[in-house]
């Protein structure tokens, strides 16, 4: 397995989570389309994760070397911390 596909995928399907919990909470159409995905909105993004994750390692597999480098590492950190925070202000700014 490429490591350097597998980190630049997750930290792109992890901002991709991000965005569609924050738009689930924004546009009521949304949250129903992901319920429509899986029956709860929940599970509608978890396969939209899931299909968009292998999508994207399959992307990054053709594009990149398979040389690993920290910096990937560094990506993925900053883009969980700044979904995290992301989501966490606003529900603390929604509540």
């Amino acid at each position: 397995m490429n490591s350097k596909a597998i980190t630049r995928a997750a930290a792109v399907t992890i901002a991709l989570i991000a965005a569609a919990t924050l738009g689930s909470e924004l546009s009521a159409s949304f949250k129903q389309l992901l319920s429509n995905i899986g029956g709860h909105h929940w599970i509608g993004k978890s396969v939209l994760s899931v299909v968009f994750f292998g999508l994207l390692y399959l992307v990054f597999a053709k594009v990149s070397d398979e040389k690993f480098a920290l910096r990937d590492t560094g990506v993925l950190i900053g883009t969980v911390l700044i979904s995290g925070l992301a989501i966490l202000s606003f529900y603390v700014l929604h509540a």
